[in-house]
């Protein structure tokens, strides 16, 4: 695993648990998120850095849509735009989305059975909150399996 990796993953797993107990995902988050994957695009590939900056810009400009219509909160929004910058302009950011709604699914449901258990957990403001940095995590985490050294190590290993 680079150092890179280990600092996208650490990033996931400090992200999915801050959401779960604070309902929020911090601009440290987000801003860290989007310098590392800026630095390591522009030490290993600098002519990939204008394509990923702009579709990470493009990300956060139709998250705006999902924001206003209430879709989504804004720290996740800005966080998901970081991870746009280091998946880029292709396929796999399709794939990032499709995780990342299947793992919401997931994540509702549970927060459904939770909420049953303990009626207070997520209600702010009048309103239940879903910690949707998890999901967003979870397919950050795919992206980094399958895209990054640890997931070529891991196919080796199961490939034996």
């Amino acid at each position: 695993m680079t150092l890179g990796e280990a600092c996208l993953a650490l990033l996931l797993l400090l992200g999915a648990a801050k959401d779960v107990f604070s309902f929020r995902l911090p601009n440290w988050l987000t801003l860290t998120t989007a310098a590392v994957a800026l630095v390591l695009v522009a030490l290993s590939a600098p002519s990939h850095l204008l394509p990923h900056a702009g579709f990470g810009l493009a990300v956060f400009l139709a998250g705006l849509a999902a924001f206003h219509f209430n879709l989504l909160g804004g720290g996740d929004i800005k966080w998901i735009a970081a991870l746009a910058l280091w998946i880029g302009p292709h396929l796999d950011f399709v794939r990032f989305l499709l995780i990342m709604g299947l793992a919401g699914g997931v994540l509702a449901g549970i927060i459904f059975v939770i909420g049953r258990l303990r009626p207070d957990y997520g209600r702010a403001e009048g309103r239940m909150h879903l910690p949707y940095g998890v999901a967003i995590a979870a397919a950050g985490l795919d992206f980094l399996s399958r895209r990054g050294h640890l997931g070529q190590e891991l196919i080796g290993w199961f490939a034996g």
